[in-house]
């Protein structure tokens, strides 16, 4: 008899150690949030909701932080209505209207848009209000230069590729040098 109460406990405390040991193991993920289930912006600008106007990849793109910078990215109106979105960065004030069902990209030549200046180097990002209707947002808006290829077309007054010349691989030499 012994022998058996000996054995039924056993079987008890392995089964409580084995669910401890499950909880244990899978329960991480009780508190964490899953890394899959977060939404990001797979790219360099700002994806951010204001209002009922979508703004999607904004950035700006400059040469330097006291020169022109352009605007990139789109403005998505997905309602049955125009909408007007105000831009403030570094003291310059813009407009836009989008129409119903529509959007502005900004990469197109017809919406080219410049500011005088953002006040930052590329690579930081500049605080910016977005406004639409009665519906402000402050948001930081990413600044980039021509290093990448893909934005050295945007880059006002050109791309000035001694710039980036460094980043260039020298030849080598016939000795392998």
């Amino acid at each position: 008899m012994t022998a058996q109460k000996n054995r039924g406990r056993r079987i008890v405390v392995a089964a409580v150690a084995l669910a401890a040991l499950s909880l244990g193991v899978t329960s991480c993920g009780a508190i964490n949030q899953q890394s899959t289930a977060l939404q990001y912006s797979a790219s360099d600008g700002l994806v951010v909701n204001v209002g009922e106007l979508d703004v999607r990849n904004l950035l700006f793109v400059e040469a330097d932080k006291t020169s022109e910078a352009r605007v990139l990215g789109s403005l998505v109106n997905a309602t049955d209505k125009p909408l007007n979105m105000s831009m403030k960065v570094n003291g310059t004030s813009l407009k836009f209207t989008v129409p119903a069902n529509s959007s502005k990209e900004f990469e197109k030549d017809a919406n080219k848009t410049l500011i005088p200046s953002t006040g930052v180097i590329a690579g930081a990002q500049v605080p910016t209000t977005l406004t639409v209707g009665d519906v402000s947002t402050e948001v930081q808006v990413p600044v980039v230069d021509g290093t990448l290829v893909e934005y050295r077309p945007y880059v006002p007054g050109g791309h000035d590729s001694s710039v980036t010349q460094h980043l260039t691989p020298s030849p080598k030499s016939e000795s392998g040098h």
